[in-house]
């Protein structure tokens, strides 16, 4: 475990190993929307715990749990997968997988504090980027997130996918981001 940056009573901690603490955002999400009536039939921690035993099983890929904690309270995590990236991802293509990664599952608690935009601008970015990594690719089916990946990259594919009981067809884009 790493604090890669800390700044008063926040930390921003890079893990190499997964702790299944570490979805806790993304289950405080899941509750969030079964609380405020906004279930689109999306189970992300499903999803999220799914993709973490694909990974752990899988020699070929490698992923970076990258955890926020505000006031000793586990507030966001971001995961980055790197390694045969084309075994996971089929929207798009790959060209350098070796100087390639996913992002998946960036969910913070606190939203609309600029956290996230943070995070990703002035410590993800520049940690892989020192590392030799030039692109960063993510996918997203939630709307308003939009915007902030565009921000930070280009559209690159759109894709449907249906909803885990066949409720919703749930469109997606997807974006590079050029680090």
């Amino acid at each position: 475990m790493e604090i890669l940056f800390k700044h008063e009573n926040e930390k921003f901690i890079l893990d190499k190993k997964f702790d299944i603490k570490y979805l806790l955002p993304i289950g405080n999400y899941v509750q969030w929307k079964l609380e405020n009536n906004f279930w689109d039939d999306y189970n992300e921690l499903f999803h999220a715990t799914k993709l973490i035993e694909i990974l752990k099983n899988d020699a070929d890929v490698w992923i970076d749990s990258h955890v926020f904690y505000r006031n000793d309270i586990l507030t966001g995590v971001l995961l980055i997968v790197g390694g045969k990236l084309k075994k996971l991802e089929t929207k798009y293509f790959i060209e350098n997988e070796d100087q390639s990664l996913l992002l998946k599952y960036f969910h913070i608690i606190d939203k609309g504090q600029g956290f996230g935009r943070y995070w990703i601008n002035s410590i993800i970015i520049p940690y892989y980027k020192e590392r030799g990594y030039r692109h960063i690719f993510v996918n997203s089916s939630h709307e308003k997130s939009f915007p902030f990946y565009k921000e930070l990259g280009s559209l690159i594919a759109t894709y449907e996918q249906i909803s885990d009981n066949n409720l919703y067809l749930r469109s997606g884009n997807c974006f590079l981001i050029n680090l």
